[in-house]
Protein backbone atom coordinates (compact mmCIF):
# COMPACT_ATOMS: atom_id res chain seq x y z
CA UNK A 1 0.00 0.00 0.00
CA UNK A 2 1.18 3.76 -0.55
CA UNK A 3 1.36 6.04 2.07
CA UNK A 4 -1.95 7.40 3.16
CA UNK A 5 -3.78 4.87 1.52
CA UNK A 6 -5.86 2.57 3.67
CA UNK A 7 -7.75 -0.98 3.23
CA UNK A 8 -10.98 -0.81 2.50
CA UNK A 9 -13.32 -3.15 3.67
CA UNK A 10 -17.14 -2.76 2.67
CA UNK A 11 -18.19 -5.28 4.74
CA UNK A 12 -16.87 -4.44 7.46
CA UNK A 13 -17.78 -1.58 7.58
CA UNK A 14 -21.33 -2.13 6.70
CA UNK A 15 -21.59 -4.49 9.42
CA UNK A 16 -19.89 -1.61 11.94
CA UNK A 17 -23.04 0.59 10.62
CA UNK A 18 -25.16 -1.93 11.82
CA UNK A 19 -24.31 -2.71 15.14
CA UNK A 20 -24.21 1.56 15.36
CA UNK A 21 -27.94 1.11 14.30
CA UNK A 22 -28.75 -1.61 17.75
CA UNK A 23 -26.67 0.56 19.80
CA UNK A 24 -28.85 3.62 18.66
CA UNK A 25 -32.21 1.69 19.16
CA UNK A 26 -30.40 0.35 22.34
CA UNK A 27 -30.37 4.07 23.45
CA UNK A 28 -33.81 4.74 22.54
CA UNK A 29 -34.75 1.39 24.57
CA UNK A 30 -32.73 2.31 27.50
CA UNK A 31 -34.63 5.89 27.60
CA UNK A 32 -37.97 4.34 27.81
CA UNK A 33 -37.42 2.00 30.29
CA UNK A 34 -36.28 4.38 32.40
CA UNK A 35 -39.51 6.53 32.39
CA UNK A 36 -42.77 5.67 34.66
CA UNK A 37 -46.01 4.99 32.63
CA UNK A 38 -47.34 8.96 34.05
CA UNK A 39 -44.42 10.33 32.15
CA UNK A 40 -46.22 9.59 29.26
CA UNK A 41 -48.05 11.80 28.75
CA UNK A 42 -45.46 14.70 29.73
CA UNK A 43 -44.62 17.30 26.79
CA UNK A 44 -41.73 19.73 26.64
CA UNK A 45 -44.05 22.89 26.28
CA UNK A 46 -46.15 22.86 23.29
CA UNK A 47 -44.16 20.18 21.74
CA UNK A 48 -44.99 16.28 20.77
CA UNK A 49 -46.02 14.18 24.46
CA UNK A 50 -43.33 11.28 25.50
CA UNK A 51 -45.49 8.72 23.98
CA UNK A 52 -45.63 10.81 20.53
CA UNK A 53 -41.99 11.11 20.15
CA UNK A 54 -41.69 7.52 20.47
CA UNK A 55 -44.54 6.70 18.64
CA UNK A 56 -43.38 9.24 15.59
CA UNK A 57 -40.06 7.38 15.38
CA UNK A 58 -41.36 4.37 14.68
CA UNK A 59 -43.92 5.83 12.21
CA UNK A 60 -40.41 7.59 9.91
CA UNK A 61 -38.54 4.67 10.41
CA UNK A 62 -42.02 2.53 8.93
CA UNK A 63 -41.95 5.48 6.19
CA UNK A 64 -38.46 5.10 5.00
CA UNK A 65 -38.98 1.40 4.96
CA UNK A 66 -41.52 1.89 2.98
CA UNK A 67 -39.34 3.34 0.28
CA UNK A 68 -37.08 0.73 0.38
CA UNK A 69 -38.21 -2.43 1.72
CA UNK A 70 -41.91 -2.22 1.56
CA UNK A 71 -43.53 -5.97 2.40
CA UNK A 72 -40.78 -5.85 5.42
CA UNK A 73 -42.17 -2.30 6.34
CA UNK A 74 -46.14 -3.28 6.25
CA UNK A 75 -44.82 -5.48 9.23
CA UNK A 76 -44.16 -1.88 11.69
CA UNK A 77 -47.64 -1.27 13.35
CA UNK A 78 -49.05 2.04 13.52
CA UNK A 79 -49.79 3.06 17.14
CA UNK A 80 -52.03 5.49 18.31
CA UNK A 81 -49.91 8.62 19.55
CA UNK A 82 -52.42 9.04 22.59
CA UNK A 83 -52.81 5.58 24.19
CA UNK A 84 -49.97 3.17 22.69
CA UNK A 85 -48.57 1.40 25.55
CA UNK A 86 -45.18 0.88 27.20
CA UNK A 87 -45.47 -2.85 25.35
CA UNK A 88 -46.38 -1.13 22.17
CA UNK A 89 -43.87 0.88 22.23
CA UNK A 90 -41.13 -1.77 22.84
CA UNK A 91 -42.33 -4.16 20.26
CA UNK A 92 -42.67 -1.18 17.78
CA UNK A 93 -39.44 -0.03 18.16
CA UNK A 94 -37.62 -3.17 18.27
CA UNK A 95 -39.05 -5.04 14.90
CA UNK A 96 -38.82 -1.43 12.86
CA UNK A 97 -35.08 -1.45 14.13
CA UNK A 98 -34.90 -5.17 12.31
CA UNK A 99 -37.09 -3.29 9.21
CA UNK A 100 -34.32 -0.56 9.30
CA UNK A 101 -31.55 -2.97 8.99
CA UNK A 102 -33.04 -4.63 5.59
CA UNK A 103 -33.31 -0.85 4.28
CA UNK A 104 -29.88 -0.22 5.00
CA UNK A 105 -29.24 -3.18 3.33
CA UNK A 106 -31.05 -2.22 0.55
CA UNK A 107 -29.57 1.19 0.04
CA UNK A 108 -26.00 0.36 0.47
CA UNK A 109 -26.84 -2.81 -2.39
CA UNK A 110 -28.69 -0.66 -5.00
CA UNK A 111 -27.76 2.88 -4.33
CA UNK A 112 -31.95 3.51 -4.25
CA UNK A 113 -33.51 6.03 -3.99
CA UNK A 114 -30.43 7.66 -5.66
CA UNK A 115 -30.77 11.27 -3.47
CA UNK A 116 -29.27 9.01 -0.43
CA UNK A 117 -26.19 7.80 0.07
CA UNK A 118 -26.02 4.91 2.52
CA UNK A 119 -24.01 7.21 4.76
CA UNK A 120 -26.01 10.08 4.52
CA UNK A 121 -29.43 7.87 4.76
CA UNK A 122 -27.75 6.55 8.13
CA UNK A 123 -26.68 9.90 9.84
CA UNK A 124 -30.13 11.40 8.85
CA UNK A 125 -32.20 8.42 10.58
CA UNK A 126 -29.43 8.38 13.62
CA UNK A 127 -29.88 12.21 14.09
CA UNK A 128 -33.47 12.33 13.71
CA UNK A 129 -33.55 10.04 16.40
CA UNK A 130 -31.64 11.39 19.07
CA UNK A 131 -33.46 14.38 18.04
CA UNK A 132 -36.73 13.15 19.43
CA UNK A 133 -34.49 11.67 22.55
CA UNK A 134 -33.57 14.88 23.43
CA UNK A 135 -36.95 15.98 23.60
CA UNK A 136 -38.40 12.98 26.28
CA UNK A 137 -35.18 14.21 27.67
CA UNK A 138 -36.41 18.32 28.15
CA UNK A 139 -40.17 17.07 28.63
CA UNK A 140 -38.92 15.28 31.67
CA UNK A 141 -36.86 17.97 32.83
CA UNK A 142 -40.01 20.61 32.34
CA UNK A 143 -42.05 18.16 34.21
CA UNK A 144 -39.66 17.88 36.94
CA UNK A 145 -39.23 14.68 36.58
CA UNK A 146 -35.35 15.08 36.04
CA UNK A 147 -33.71 11.84 35.34
CA UNK A 148 -30.66 11.03 37.56
CA UNK A 149 -27.13 11.70 36.31
CA UNK A 150 -26.60 8.14 36.93
CA UNK A 151 -29.23 6.84 34.51
CA UNK A 152 -28.32 9.22 31.63
CA UNK A 153 -24.57 8.63 31.90
CA UNK A 154 -25.07 5.27 31.55
CA UNK A 155 -27.08 5.99 27.91
CA UNK A 156 -23.48 7.19 27.17
CA UNK A 157 -21.64 3.95 27.98
CA UNK A 158 -21.32 2.63 25.05
CA UNK A 159 -18.60 -0.09 25.74
CA UNK A 160 -21.05 -1.58 27.62
CA UNK A 161 -23.35 -2.28 24.77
Amino acid sequence: MEEGEFSHNPLMEFDELIDAWRVNNGLSLELLAMLDDDDFDLKPGKGKTIRSNFTHIILVRRFWAEERVKPAAETITKLDWKTASREEIVEGLTNSSNVMEAAFAHQAETGRPARWTIGRFFAYCITHEAHHRSQIEIALRINGREPSDKLLYNLWDWPKK
